[in-house]
C-alpha cells in the first residue's frame, strides 16, 4: 500500500467524522421519536464504518512503517 492509499483512508475518516457530527447536530434538533431514532441509527451505521476504516488504516500503516510491537 502506498501513501496515496493511506491518504484515501484519511479522507474517508474525515468525511465520516463530518457526517457523524452533522447527524449529531440533527439529533439535537430533532423533535419526534422517529427523527431521533433515524438519526441514532444513521450515526451508529457511520460509527461502525468509521471503526472498520480506522482499524484498516492502523493495520496498513503498521505494515508500511513497521512496528516494534509484536502481536
Amino acid at each position: 500500500m502506498q501513501n496515496k492509499e493511506l491518504n484515501k483512508f484519511n479522507k474517508i475518516i474525515a468525511d465520516k467524522t463530518t457526517i457523524i457530527s452533522n447527524l449529531s447536530n440533527q439529533y439535537d434538533h430533532s423533535s419526534t421519536p422517529e427523527e431521533l431514532m433515524w438519526c441514532a441509527i444513521q450515526m451508529q451505521n457511520h460509527v461502525n464504518a468509521l471503526r472498520v476504516i480506522a482499524e484498516r488504516l492502523g493495520t496498513d500503516t503498521k505494515n508500511i512503517y513497521g512496528s516494534d510491537y509484536h502481536e
